[in-house]
C-alpha cells in the first residue's frame, strides 16, 4: 500500500455559498469535493440558526495537492471572508490511491 501525501481543504460555513465554493475549488484544479451539512459552537455563538432564521451551515472539503490547496484558500478569503460567516483550514494527509486526486 502506497501513500501520497496531499492537503485536506475544510471550509465551514453559510450552506447558501458551499454549492459555488464547491465549483469554484474544482474550477481552481481540485478533482472533486464533499459536501455536508453541520452545526456547533464557537466563539460567535452558534452555528446552526436554522430554527430561529432558516440558515444552515455546512462544511465542503477537498483534497488536492498543495499548490491547489493555496489557490482554493486564497480565493476563498478573498471572495467570501468579507460578506459571509465562513472559517477555512489546512490540514495534512496522507490517502491511499492519492493517484486520482491529482490532474494530469
Amino acid at each position: 500500500m502506497q501513500l501520497y501525501p496531499l492537503k485536506l481543504v475544510t471550509v465551514v460555513g453559510e450552506s447558501v455559498i458551499m454549492e459555488d465554493i464547491a465549483e469554484e475549488g474544482a474550477k481552481l484544479g481540485a478533482t472533486g469535493y464533499t459536501i455536508t451539512e453541520v452545526n456547533g459552537h464557537g466563539s460567535r455563538s452558534a452555528r446552526n440558526v436554522a430554527s430561529t432564521t432558516g440558515a444552515r451551515t455546512a462544511k465542503v472539503e477537498f483534497v488536492v495537492p498543495g499548490d491547489v490547496a493555496v489557490k482554493i484558500l486564497t480565493h476563498i478569503s478573498h471572495q467570501y471572508f468579507d460578506d459571509y460567516a465562513v472559517i477555512a483550514w489546512l490540514s495534512d494527509v496522507q490517502v491511499v490511491r492519492g493517484q486520482q486526486y491529482v490532474r494530469d
